[in-house]
C-alpha cells in the first residue's frame, strides 16, 4: 500500500518514470521509425498523463492531514476562535479550553508551519495521526501590548471522524522542553510544564 501511496502523493515519481520509458521508446522510434514503436510511445504519454490526472485526483490521508494542518494555521492568522474550534474533536475538552482561554489573549498576525511531519496509524479505528512541525506564532499580547513570537516544536496528534480530521491534543515545545501555552500567554514568557 505504502508504495502506491508514493505515486498518490506525488507526482514526481509518475512523471520521472513516464520520462525515462517516453525517452526510450521516443529513441526507439528514432532508431526503427516504424508504427509500433510510434504507438507505444504515445501509450507511454497517455499512461503518464492519465497516472498524473489520478494523482492529483485522489487526496490521501496524508494530504487532507497536510491541508487540515495549514487551515488550522490560516483560522489562528485570522483569529477565528469558530473556525479553530470546528477543527477540534468535540471530545477533546483541554484543547477547547486552551483555545478558548488564549485566542481572546492575543491578536495574531502571521502563523506558519514548516518541516511537516504526518505519521498515520492505519491500524486504528478511527484513524489516529500525529503531525510534528516547526509552528510559527508572531502577534502581540493583547493587555500588555508586547510582542509574541514563537517558533518551535509543535506536536499534534489528530484523529479522523466523518472524514475530518480533528485535533485530539497538542504539545507546544520550547527547545525539546513542552510548554505550557496557556500560562506562556497569561505571563507573556515560556513556562515549561512541571
Amino acid at each position: 500500500m505504502r508504495f502506491f501511496q508514493i505515486f498518490l502523493e506525488n507526482p514526481v515519481p509518475i512523471i520521472t518514470v513516464g520520462t525515462i520509458v517516453g525517452a526510450f521508446y521516443g529513441l526507439a522510434f528514432l532508431i526503427r521509425r516504424n508504427l509500433a514503436t510510434l504507438v507505444a510511445l504515445g501509450v507511454v504519454v497517455l499512461v503518464t498523463l492519465g497516472f498524473a490526472l489520478l494523482e492529483k485526483l485522489v487526496v490521501t490521508d496524508r494530504e487532507q492531514l497536510e491541508m487540515a494542518v495549514a487551515n488550522l494555521m490560516v483560522s489562528i492568522e485570522q483569529n477565528d476562535l469558530p473556525a479553530v474550534q470546528a477543527l477540534i474533536e468535540p471530545s477533546a475538552e483541554a484543547v477547547r479550553s486552551d483555545a478558548e482561554a488564549l485566542m481572546p489573549e492575543v491578536d495574531i498576525s502571521d502563523t506558519g508551519a514548516t518541516s511537516l511531519v504526518v505519521e498515520i496509524d492505519d491500524s486504528s479505528e478511527p484513524l489516529r495521526a500525529e503531525s510534528q512541525f516547526l509552528g510559527r506564532l508572531d502577534g502581540v499580547h493583547k493587555r500588555s501590548g508586547q510582542r509574541l513570537f514563537y517558533f518551535d516544536q509543535v506536536v499534534i496528534q489528530w484523529v479522523k471522524r466523518d472524514g475530518q480530521w480533528l485535533v485530539k491534543s497538542y504539545q507546544a515545545m520550547l527547545k525539546g522542553r513542552e510548554i505550557n501555552s496557556l500560562k506562556s500567554i497569561r505571563a507573556n514568557r515560556p513556562s515549561l510544564l512541571d
